[in-house]
């Protein structure tokens, strides 16, 4: 259990970055400071090059977003300058904190929390790894990992398949321990149907499917869409809407669309949906349906916990530990037969109560006391 004399530092992206990593640092250290503990965050003053980074903006809209409260944030590291790396590596170890942790998600900012992490030199260096292995290859993603990998003393991941990655592919020899990644509990409590569609100006008669979060090749949703096109001459009342920013080219999905003739069927919502907002959307929906290729876990099921909406997932990653099949929601492999069969039996109404029902009962295993425990047993 943390202490007021033990200080912690967060090194991750924090607002007023936007997305799931720094809004769950930010929540992370709300919760150690609950605890008790002296929680600082250093975050990126740059993280991603705008040359580089493929959507809109990488930050909140300040005029909407308030940084959290009680919440130290400090804007220190600069992920491609080298002399950057240094500066905040020796202000690191000459803030001698208790415990460091760093979030890591990409091969991409190995060099820069390697350097950091080493010239630190502290003995209570902890990864909260992400993604052991990026969703997206590039050359070199296995060097640059290991080099962040070897500057580190233990390990938290939030997919079990995290383990054997890092000690089959990695050689890794430190500790290592497997923690699902909480529930994302920051966007308030659910709504009714009826005010959450007034709000988004939908037709409460229908039944909604949701596909939410950023728009990769990686995720799926042009298979979604492929078994969506077979599922709805079934099911006539049902809508499908897909909310996020495409980080692809977007018209290979429209393409899909209009060829299906699914143009009144499919709404598309392309911005990223701010923190007020997504109640709305989960609370408009029967069902989420995550349709990944391939995934290590998913933030986007823990905001289904929070909402106590079912989740019809497929069985890559950790999606079906999170979501247990025929409990909270339906495991489906990724291809279009099993996604047309889960989407028929994700549009039961009997179905969907008792998952909802199921849902309350597998949240317990996400709370957020559960990982600040996991990472103080180091």
């Amino acid at each position: 259990m943390a202490n007021k004399s033990e200080k912690i530092i967060l090194i991750s992206t924090a607002f007023p970055y936007r997305g799931g990593i720094a809004a769950t640092t930010d929540r992370l250290a709300q919760e150690y400071i609950k605890r008790g503990a002296n929680v600082e965050i250093w975050t990126y003053k740059l993280l991603y090059p705008q040359l580089i980074f493929p959507g809109k903006t990488q930050y909140h809209d300040l005029d909407e977003h308030q940084a959290p409260e009680n919440v130290i944030i400090k804007r220190k590291i600069n992920a491609i300058n080298p002399f950057n790396w240094i500066r905040v590596g020796l202000a690191l170890k000459k803030a001698k904190p208790n415990k460091i942790i760093i979030r890591y998600w990409l091969p991409f900012l190995a060099p820069c929390l390697g350097t950091i992490s080493w010239l630190a030199k502290s003995n209570k260096t902890i990864a909260l790894v992400d993604n052991v292995i990026p969703h997206e290859k590039r050359f070199g993603d296995k060097i640059l990992s290991s080099f962040f990998y070897g500057k580190m003393d233990a390990f938290i991941v939030m997919a079990e398949r995290g383990i054997n990655d890092l000690q089959a592919i990695f050689k890794v020899k430190k500790p290592i321990t497997y923690s699902p990644h909480p529930v994302f509990d920051i966007y308030g409590e659910p709504v009714s149907k009826t005010k959450a569609c007034k709000q988004l100006e939908l037709d409460v008669q229908k039944n909604y499917i949701l596909s939410f979060g950023l728009i990769r090749k990686y995720k799926g949703v042009d298979l979604l869409i492929d078994a969506f096109a077979v599922f709805k001459k079934n099911a006539p009342n049902h809508r499908l809407l897909i909310v996020g920013e495409a980080y692809d080219d977007w018209n290979l999905y429209q393409d899909k669309i209009e060829k299906y003739g699914l143009t009144e069927d499919i709404i598309r919502i392309d911005k990223f949906v701010d923190d007020q907002s997504v109640k709305y959307y989960f609370s408009a929906a029967d069902f989420l349906a995550l349709t990944y290729r391939n995934a290590t876990q998913s933030g986007v099921t823990q905001i289904a916990y929070s909402m106590n909406l079912p989740v019809l997932v497929t069985n890559v990653g950790d999606l079906s530990n999170t979501i247990p099949h025929d409990k909270a929601g339906f495991v489906v492999e990724a291809n279009q037969a099993a996604i047309i069969e889960g989407l028929i039996q994700m549009g039961k109404a009997e179905n969907i109560q008792r998952y909802r029902n199921g849902m309350e009962i597998e949240k317990s295993r996400f709370e957020w006391s559960y990982l600040c425990d996991n990472l103080d047993q180091f």
